[in-house]
């Protein structure tokens, strides 16, 4: 970083690489938050407080269910403290994920992929679910709209394979484009390949994205790439103009293994401007070690940068003897979410959500910031160790005092 600097004063190098660099260094020194952990357990049943005798016994407590709604889609609106419901979207099926658009020219509709193997439009001008859009053959866990465009979604489903659609058509024809993991060609061959190759249409009902089910799918920040996950345990990247799949590997340690809950698992790609990093929860459902992956797509090549650890995991042993299933483990990450420089533009901070009901908070941990902080407790130490003296210091002064007589 001193390099940087120089280079940055002299004017040798532009501000955004000094910036994509400083940013990169920040996302590197990623560590949990010291101090800082959201929990919303609700209170324990008041049958089970008569027998809580310690705090041990309370932290195993079996917890009442609490819900923030019921089943379907809701929208709210901020009005100081109070949070009102705007709309509720009835749609008769369970919903796994939904994305908002943020393309300028977006039409205010949220993409929701339900279990009735469709992904739903919702308008938020009229409050209605506008129209569906078929061509999976499960559940569709994962959906997204293209940052370039505003009438591209992308979907994953249960049934292996990730699709694109342009909501622009109606009904099976809005399923533009499919994407297959063993097309490295794509729809547009490039220049330079032989004759012999034919590229493929650019939808098929035989293409599968993955040997398992699709549980996430991305796009990266300028739409070019689009990133999925798969039970399979693997992370493949794809080209967003061809359809091409990038065989890009990321190492034999990606986890995402089948679960009895079906649920959206998906990276957390990283703006643009903050260079190409995205973050993988892994998950393994018979070995949770509460780990978070950070890997770079530079140069195209899916390099690991830096493992994540989850603090205060229990064993296994300890969670089969509370009687708490995996699911319910602080090990199993659930949402990953960004705040970019948290607000104060001296670090990068990152929530991630667990199975046991936690938000924890990662932040920038810098060498700079590692010794202040270990020159803040170094402080308190010897002022407490300094009161302390003076405690014991009064005390012997009162014992010693002409006039305080001992019988």
């Amino acid at each position: 970083m001193n390099s940087y600097l120089l280079n940055r004063s002299q004017g040798s190098i532009i501000p955004s690489s000094f910036h994509a660099a400083q940013c990169a260094r920040l996302i590197r020194c990623l560590a949990p938050a010291p101090g800082i952990r959201f929990t919303s357990a609700p209170q324990p049943s008041t049958a089970d407080d008569a027998s809580r005798t310690d705090g041990l016994e309370a932290q195993d407590a079996v917890y009442d269910e609490v819900w923030a709604h019921k089943a379907g889609v809701n929208l709210s609106s901020l009005d100081g403290s109070k949070i009102t419901p705007v709309h509720t979207f009835s749609l008769h099926s369970t919903p796994y994920s939904h994305s908002l658009s943020s393309h300028p020219s977006s039409h205010l509709l949220i993409g929701v992929g339900t279990s009735d193997k469709s992904v739903r439009l919702l308008d938020l001008r009229s409050g209605l679910s506008t129209h569906s859009l078929p061509g999976h053959a499960g559940a569709v866990l994962s959906v997204q709209w293209a940052p370039h465009n505003p009438h591209l979604i992308a979907s994953a489903s249960k049934d292996n394979r990730a699709l694109i659609f342009d909501i622009r058509r109606g009904g099976h024809n809005s399923t533009i484009a499919s994407l297959d993991m063993d097309d490295a060609v794509g729809v547009l061959p490039p220049a330079t390949a032989p004759p012999t190759i034919h590229p493929r249409k650019p939808f098929t009902h035989q293409s599968r994205a993955h040997n398992g089910a699709v549980t996430g799918i991305r796009w990266t920040p300028r739409g070019d790439y689009l990133i999925t996950a798969g039970q399979d345990s693997r992370l493949r990247v794809w080209d967003a103009t061809t359809g091409a799949n990038t065989l890009m590997h990321f190492g034999p340690r990606i986890r995402n293994s089948a679960s009895l809950h079906l649920a959206e698992r998906a990276p957390l790609v990283l703006p643009e401007h903050q260079t190409p990093f995205f973050f993988w929860p892994n998950y393994s459902d018979p070995d949770d070690r509460g780990e978070i992956f950070l890997f770079s797509l530079r140069n195209e090549e899916g390099a690991l940068v830096t493992p994540l650890k989850v603090p205060g995991i229990p064993s296994r042993e300890r969670m089969r003897a509370i009687g708490k299933p995996s699911a319910l483990s602080a090990a199993r990450v659930n949402a990953l979410a960004w705040r970019g420089e948290g607000g104060s533009g001296e670090g990068m901070e990152m929530f991630s959500g667990h199975g046991d009901g936690t938000i924890r908070c990662w932040v920038s941990r810098t060498e700079e910031d590692v010794d202040e902080v270990e020159g803040e407790r170094e402080e308190r130490e010897v002022e407490e160790r300094k009161r302390k003296r003076d405690v014991l210091e009064e005390v012997y002064r009162g014992l010693m005092e002409p006039g305080v007589r001992f019988t």
